[in-house]
């Protein structure tokens, strides 16, 4: 689903085309004015991280967080990864896996054959969820938390219009659907966001936490089948990892 904006102008881009070699000079003249003020991908992202800048929807985030974590990436990705939430690393740096889990993030992406700069990278929610004083850690959002901010989400998806999303967890899942499930049911299959083909897979924390090869398989096989959707193609070497 395009951006709603971004598709009307398209529409009208189109339609002039269609008849720019024989239009007349008031139409070249309109086609040439909406080509200049058609938002780009990028500015319409700038737009959205301006307003999640800004977001106190839930003044508790908002008072606890050092920096809101919008996304970071391609425009014009094919793949995007969703997370559930900034942790600490995250909100110290604004930008999504950047700590321990983000680090494994970029070597998947690397076996893939992609840089972090290839795909788009967002969370479920774009503040940490806060902590009691004095505790460490991360907590996952809560319901609520992902209902508020899920609409921003929602923009970035359209925006992008990826050709597969990937839900990282079942955290992510249950933002992103609002359904809840076990990775064990919820992997290694597809399913569909508003006709974009999801892929649901472990969170790299998990693989953090489980590091028997037999896990990293299975997160393996997922990205493979990404791989086979997009039509990219896949090395011997590739299809043997971690077997």
């Amino acid at each position: 689903m395009m951006h709603p904006a971004l598709d009307l102008v398209v529409a009208a881009l189109e339609k002039i085309r269609e008849t720019s070699e024989h239009a007349p000079r008031a139409s070249r003249r309109a086609l040439a004015q909406l080509q200049f003020i058609a938002p780009g991908k990028r500015e319409m992202l700038a737009s959205v991280r301006e307003r999640v800048r800004g977001c106190t929807k839930c003044a508790h985030l908002a008072r606890s967080r050092t920096q809101t974590v919008f996304g970071v990436g391609s425009p014009n990705a094919e793949i995007m990864f969703i997370g559930e939430a900034p942790g600490a690393d995250e909100d110290k740096q604004g930008e999504p896996f950047v700590g321990r889990a983000g680090q494994l993030l970029t070597k998947i992406l690397k076996a893939m054959g992609f840089a972090r700069e290839d795909v788009y990278i967002a969370n479920i929610l774009k503040c940490r969820p806060d902590m009691p004083v004095g505790s460490f850690g991360n907590r996952a959002p809560t319901p609520a938390e992902m209902q508020t901010c899920r609409p921003y989400l929602v923009e970035q998806i359209d925006i992008i219009h990826p050709k597969v999303l990937v839900a990282l967890g079942a955290v992510a899942v249950e933002g992103l659907l609002g359904t809840r499930g076990t990775m064990r049911e919820l992997r290694g299959r597809w399913h569909s966001y508003n006709e974009t083909p999801l892929m649901i897979t472990y969170h790299p924390a998990y693989l953090l936490r489980n590091q028997a090869p037999s896990e990293k398989r299975k997160v393996w096989e997922d990205m493979l089948q990404v791989l086979e959707r997009l039509g990219k193609p896949i090395s011997e070497k590739q299809r043997s990892f971690f077997t």
